[in-house]
């Protein structure tokens, strides 16, 4: 006979009641990611195989279905929201492949992510879950380049890590596919191309090296240059 430990390292199975408001959040899903415009509740319990009461005694409003499918698309689609293993390979070839990612993952689910966006604005739980979704993103991308940002000074690396996300973001998708009817391929090229120049290390001014404590104020004029590792200043307006 099993004993209680045995029992207790088991997943729970869930209950039918659990299951059923499953299937219901599937369907919601299904439909918008199928047709693109927010199902009626009627078509959403069809498809799901309840009556519209079930439907009802589940999420007594469209907003609590919402809230339930933002959670939900995270555990049927991982894959999407995982990024290549970050590895030795060069700085074209991890672009390439975080813009590939990012591109696969609004390919796919742009139509629930858009519609998440559009009940932000009027809704605090989808506002909330859009913003950390937004800055778990973004924390992808600083783990992901961190090598590259440490190039950065300390100062430019959120502003870096912020553009990163925003341009690869759904928003910047959807104005690339429909806004300016750039196909997948040219939105990944525009991406790659955009990705590479902010991370490029831009040299430092002497302002923000001197707030660094790198260099003494007496040098009020130019820019700090990276040179093999270490920095110089070059004068400029003289």
């Amino acid at each position: 006979m099993a004993n209680d430990d045995e029992h207790s390292s088991r997943p729970k199975r869930r209950s039918a009641s659990a299951r059923r408001r499953l299937l219901v959040v599937d369907a919601f899903i299904d439909a918008v990611l199928e047709g693109g415009a927010p199902p009626a509740p009627e078509d959403i319990a069809d498809r799901a195989g309840v009556s519209r009461a079930t439907f009802f005694r589940y999420f007594s409003t469209l907003a609590e279905l919402r809230n339930g499918a933002s959670t939900r698309v995270l555990e049927r689609y991982p894959e999407l929201y995982t990024l290549p293993t970050v590895d030795d390979g060069s700085l074209d070839v991890r672009v390439r492949r975080f813009v590939d990612a990012r591109v696969q993952l609004h390919e796919a689910l742009h139509a629930l992510e858009l519609l998440l966006r559009a009940h932000a604005a009027q809704e605090a739980e989808a506002s909330e879950f859009v913003d950390a979704a937004r800055q778990v993103l973004a924390d992808q991308g600083r783990q992901y380049f961190a090598v590259e940002l440490q190039a950065h000074s300390p100062a430019r690396r959120d502003d870096v890590v912020t553009t990163i996300a925003v341009m690869t973001s759904v928003e910047s998708w959807q104005q690339f596919r429909h806004s300016h009817h750039r196909t997948a391929i040219q939105t990944s090229r525009a991406w790659r191309t955009a990705l590479a120049d902010v991370l490029a290390a831009p040299p430092l001014t002497v302002e923000e090296a001197d707030g660094a404590g790198q260099w003494p104020r007496a040098q009020s004029t130019g820019q700090v240059r990276r040179v093999h590792g270490s920095s110089t200043v070059v004068n400029r307006g003289r």
